[in-house]
């Protein structure tokens, strides 16, 4: 890709550099927050009920914090709007370092949208998709939104290496282990006040003409039907996706095939570095098929693949097909973020990502439960099927429904093909000379 001389990419805006950065420094941190929080809570002598309820508050806080950006943000601007929900975050993480109170922690987590992923959505990541939908040219904005996740892969892989950090302190300033887990909660307000200064270099021209005066009533909105939908089809593919997590899948490497932590680190590490080189992939294949055919012809394999795994004889036939899966699987984030951000208006793309985000949310807290219920009740295979089937009609149902509606950019490119094709001749006719 074409670089300038200053070694950053020369096709994507100052701004978007600068969402992008601000999402890696934000990563990092969730990467060892996430981590810690749990242990850090158990500490503190609080119960795994209560751990479960400080987790599910986070994530309810995130959803509705997402859904009142939907209304608010082309009224108060998503620069604003950023800075103000990253120093409630901040203020949070300040929060559980000063009380022990849960009933406090509650509310901090709620109002923090504290949960317990490294790659947790947030309030943050509607408003950077919107604003980074215009950082790059149509042709170059797959590639973008593919950098973007790369970035957020990278650092929550890392942040989540500095999780061990505790561990020193307790050494080297003879810590208590609770008192370097706060530390690790002040490294992780400083995190945040680095990302609000980042957000607060973005330039105007990062509300992309959308800011304006009133609420916006995502209900009312032209491309409300499209958002919608949309947003109900990517919500299966959330359950779906949370029927069989991570911690759920090392469990049953674990008990099937005996596989301890020391081998399954490795395993699951090599799964991220192949996620997110398919990333890369994912918008290279797009420019060529299309966005909607990128994301259905690239996840029905993946989902293949888990139900292979579910059967497989051998450990090294699971982990093959696992790592196959893996592949796949996240080919259609950058193409989905790059197909919604591009088929409404720029003043509906919070609208957009705000609803598909809370869809995402929403659906995702019912998905463990169910999965584990599946493997009690019928087998261990039974949430890698039902994972795998809830995605394949999920992949059908928006290829069927969504296959027709293009982006502005693969419009054109079809008018291209269509005006090249009527010029040429027919088998068997010369082509017509021109006699001037």
């Amino acid at each position: 890709m074409k670089r300038d001389r200053s070694g950053s990419f020369s096709w994507v805006s100052r701004d978007g550099k600068i969402i992008i950065a601000a999402r890696g420094v934000r990563t990092f941190g969730q990467g060892f927050i996430a981590i810690i929080l749990a242990v850090y809570l158990a500490k503190l002598g609080f119960s795994l009920a209560q751990i479960g309820a400080f987790i599910s508050v986070g994530v309810a806080g995130s959803a509705f914090w997402v859904f009142l950006e939907s209304f608010v943000a082309t009224r108060v601007g998503r620069r604003r709007l950023l800075v103000v929900f990253t120093f409630m975050t901040a203020g949070a993480a300040l929060g559980l370092v000063a009380t022990n109170s849960f009933v406090l922690l509650l509310v901090f987590s709620f109002l923090g949208s504290l949960s317990s992923g490294a790659m947790a959505t947030g309030p943050a990541q509607p408003l950077e998709m919107a604003s980074l939908a215009d950082a790059a040219s149509p042709a170059r904005r797959t590639n973008l939104f593919a950098t973007y996740r790369i970035v957020a892969t990278g650092a929550g892989a890392v942040g989540a290496l500095a999780a061990g950090l505790p561990v020193l302190y307790q050494r080297a300033f003879g810590l208590s282990e609770v008192s370097a887990y706060k530390v690790m909660f002040l490294g992780f307000v400083l995190c945040l006040l680095l990302v609000v200064l980042l957000y607060a270099l973005l330039s105007p021209a990062v509300e992309a003409g959308a800011k304006q005066e009133g609420l916006t009533n995502p209900f009312r909105l032209p491309s409300r039907r499209v958002i919608f939908t949309l947003a109900g089809l990517f919500s299966v593919d959330a359950l779906a996706g949370t029927l069989v997590p991570q911690t759920l899948a090392a469990y049953w490497f674990n008990t099937k095939f005996g596989l301890q932590l020391s081998s399954l680190a490795p395993i699951f590490f090599f799964s991220q570095v192949l996620a997110a080189t398919s990333l890369w992939a994912a918008a290279r294949i797009a420019a060529r098929i299309g966005l909607i055919n990128t994301i259905v012809f690239t996840h029905i394999p993946s989902s293949l693949f888990l139900i292979a795994a579910a059967f497989a004889p051998t450990a090294w036939m699971a982990v093959m097909f696992w790592q196959l899966r893996a592949f796949f699987g996240q080919m259609d984030v950058p193409t989905r973020d790059s197909y919604t951000m591009a088929i409404v208006r720029p003043e509906e793309r919070v609208a957009m990502a705000s609803i598909h985000t809370v869809g995402r949310s929403v659906a995702g807290t019912v998905g463990p439960s169910a999965g584990t219920a599946l493997w009690q009740a019928i087998s261990a295979s039974a949430p890698f099927v039902a994972c795998a089937a809830i995605k394949i009609a999920y992949d059908l149902s928006l290829y069927f429904m969504f296959r027709k509606v293009r982006t502005p950019e693969e419009e054109e490119r079809a008018r291209s093909r269509s005006a090249i094709e009527s010029r040429e001749p027919a088998p068997g006719q010369a082509p017509e000379v021109s006699m001037r």
